[in-house]
């Protein structure tokens, strides 16, 4: 079983946690829309978009995800670079939606344990 675990560093939401197995999702849609998987909050967080980005398994065969922003107009940054396309997710990495936008750190639970 995979697990992505999102831990909030800024925001609205800082200090929260969010973990959500592989099998509930397809793709998590991050942003402002109640339909949103991992949810940001609305008035507060306004740097992000309703549908700002989405986080999908990787199709390659190996454990781990991807991110694609959704054509929002403050971007997506993994680790300090924004995302042209598709970006590559690893244990660890910290995901801004808006170049000040709120900032998460991305795990992921393979098994028993996390991985970061």
């Amino acid at each position: 079983m995979v697990r992505l675990i999102v831990r909030h560093l800024s925001g609205a939401r800082a200090t929260e946690v969010d973990i959500v197995p592989l099998g509930a999702h397809r793709e998590l849609i991050l942003g402002r829309a109640p339909s949103a998987a991992i949810r940001f909050d609305a008035e507060r967080d306004i740097a992000v978009g309703r549908h700002h980005a989405r986080i999908v398994p990787r199709d390659d065969g190996r454990v781990g995800f991807v991110i694609v922003d959704l054509g929002s107009r403050n971007g997506t940054f993994v680790n300090g670079e924004r995302v042209a396309g598709v970006a590559d997710l690893c244990p660890g990495d910290i995901v801004q939606l808006g170049d000040r936008g709120p900032r998460i750190e991305i795990g992921f639970e393979v098994g028993f344990g996390p991985t970061w």
